[in-house]
């Protein structure tokens, strides 16, 4: 392999590596987004559930 292939191959190894750290992120993203969501939500209810039963 010449010296460019090399070097070009390089490059696509760190782009790879890029793109799968990026889409990780986005995963843990999502997985953090939908946990506070759902503990809100759960919160409401809960916040209901109180109100109702304390009348």
């Amino acid at each position: 392999m010449t010296q460019a292939e090399l070097g070009l191959r390089a490059d696509f190894q760190h782009l790879r590596r890029w793109r799968k750290s990026v889409e990780q992120a986005q995963s843990y993203t999502f997985k953090a987004v939908i946990t506070v969501l759902a503990t809100g939500l759960m919160g409401a209810v809960w916040l209901g559930v109180k109100v109702v039963l304390g009348k």
